[in-house]
């Protein structure tokens, strides 16, 4: 479109260029003539006044014969050629006023035809213009709801990180920064100072739920204390235990070694029946420490997951943040692109006013010439 609108301009531009060519070669014609009947109408008055001065002598000499010969159709004849004369110069003088005035009607013609073109011209800038502020106006559409819909992932992604922070705060837990500039959980030391939360959420596995549950109500911090204080008794209990059995078997020895053989019977099934249920007791303590260490991993487990979780929510957010800014300041320029365009489309209405008010004029005066005439 811009190659058509540059080939049309210069087409224009060679009329424009053969019209002047022709116009001053018209108006070069126009002053040959003038001067070729300027030249004339002198010689006709230089002869016009010879024969004047002849006939001023011809009179004073023969003033008796023509106040004899009053009537006589000589008298009539140069009359009619003065009268002649008088019109001929009349018909010149209006001969010059007419090539004026079609040197005048050629110049406004070329002067509408630049108007008209430079009014096509304007048109066509402001077609352009137009369809330009169009499209700015459809991708500035188009940014907007990109940015409206990345604003709602910013806000969801800003709640999802207001909600991680609740659970690390609920969970007792803080991130920290290594030297190596990685970041991860760590236990905070001073839990009395925490103001946690309830919340009654949590990321974690089936099998750290059920363990959760089991555990009884309370944050998540207060069930694993729970759960760690549980464990602890539980080995507490099994190590005492274990104390009692060999306690239990040094006794059976020395009983062994004391009383008589017929006299063992029943001191021996009652350390067995003790044996037995000590054992028993202390595999069923070795179960549920085997589960509380799995609750435990799967809690570990669960941690190290939050925290990926945490460092991709960081860095969403950080990318939501660049994305947001960058859609802003893409929408200050289009808004500024907008008020350049906006203003350009008024100083080409301007423009087209003031055009058509001057062809409105050269039409006037066309229009008087062509009465005039």
């Amino acid at each position: 479109a811009e190659e058509r609108i540059q080939a049309r301009r210069q087409a224009r531009a060679e009329a424009r260029e053969m019209r002047m060519k022709e116009i001053e070669r018209q108006q070069k014609e126009e002053e040959e003539k003038l001067k070729a009947t300027s030249q004339g109408t002198d010689s006709v008055k230089s002869l016009s006044s010879y024969s004047g001065s002849r006939r001023g002598s011809n009179d004073s000499t023969g003033s008796d014969v023509s106040s004899k010969d009053s009537n006589d159709p000589k008298d009539q004849v140069r009359k009619f050629k003065n009268q002649l004369r008088e019109l001929e110069d009349k018909y010149k003088a209006a001969m010059l006023t007419n090539a004026q005035l079609d040197n005048v009607k050629t110049s406004n013609i070329f002067q509408l035809e630049l108007l008209k073109e430079q009014l096509e011209e304007q048109a066509e800038a402001m077609l352009e213009v137009q369809r330009e502020y169009r499209d700015k106006n459809r991708e500035f559409d188009l940014l907007k709801r990109d940015f409206e819909s990345m604003k709602l992932d910013h806000e969801g992604l800003k709640m999802q990180i207001d909600l991680k922070d609740k659970l690390l705060k609920e969970s007792g837990l803080m991130i920290v920064q290594s030297n190596e500039g990685e970041f991860s959980l760590k236990k905070c030391s001073d839990l009395s100072n925490l103001t946690v939360t309830d919340i009654g959420t949590a990321i974690i596995s089936e099998e750290a739920a059920e363990l959760l549950k089991r555990a009884g109500d309370g944050t998540l911090d207060d069930k694993l204390k729970r759960i760690l204080a549980e464990r602890k008794s539980l080995q507490e209990e099994i190590n005492t235990l274990t104390a009692q059995l060999g306690e239990e078997k040094s006794k059976t020895k020395d009983s062994k070694s004391t009383a008589p053989q017929n006299a063992m019977n029943g001191p021996e099934m009652q350390l067995y029946e003790i044996q037995r249920e000590a054992s028993k007791q202390v595999h069923e303590y070795k179960l549920k420490l085997q589960k509380a260490e799995q609750e435990i991993t799967n809690l570990d487990g669960t941690v190290n997951r939050l925290e990926t979780q945490v460092k991709r929510f960081k860095y969403d957010a950080e990318e939501a943040e660049k994305l947001e800014e960058e859609l802003k300041s893409d929408r200050r320029r289009l808004q500024r692109e907008l008020r350049e365009c906006q203003n350009q489309i008024e100083e080409l209405q301007n423009q087209n006013k003031h055009l058509n008010k001057r062809l409105e004029k050269i039409r006037q005066s066309r229009s008087a010439l062509g009465v005039a005439s």
